[in-house]
């Protein structure tokens, strides 16, 4: 696992090292409990941005978190709206007190919607799909982008 994840690492540096940083983005992500998460939005190509962001989740006597790596491709509505669907992989880390934790590998599909409400400030919505080995789950988030 720990070389899995340290190759997912390098390639996520690889792709952030030659894309062109967008926005810093903060979200609050929904599913049966609450989350917040913190990633940027990279443009890779013209319709493709490169979206990692960390994902941490208040659960009751233990911890959630993820790590994902989510590929949009954009579809420009004009009146400054974007919608895209999403693919990307997750790293999942989860435990309970006096436990050891667990961490797997998952796959997100899904789609979101973005309104830049100016040229430095944008909200979005997202809805995706977590394919983890015995935890599947859905999510919904919530979020604004700060133009770097």
């Amino acid at each position: 696992m720990k070389k899995l994840f340290v190759t997912l690492a390098l390639a996520v540096m690889a792709i952030t090292a030659s894309a062109q940083f967008k926005s810093v983005d903060i979200k609050g992500d929904l599913r049966h409990d609450l989350g917040l998460g913190v990633g940027v939005t990279a443009g890779i190509v013209k319709s493709i941005d490169f979206a990692p962001s960390f994902n941490y989740y208040f659960v009751d006597h233990g911890h959630l978190w993820t790590i994902d790596a989510d590929f949009h491709y954009n579809f420009e509505l004009g009146h400054d709206f974007t919608i895209y669907p999403l693919v990307g992989l997750s790293v999942c880390n989860w435990g309970a007190e006096h436990v050891d934790s667990t961490t797997k590998l998952g796959v997100n599909l899904g789609g979101g919607v973005k309104y830049a409400i100016n040229k430095n400030i944008g909200i979005f919505t997202e809805c995706k799909y977590q394919w983890v080995d015995g935890n599947d789950d859905t999510f919904f988030a919530i979020g604004v982008n700060i133009g770097i």
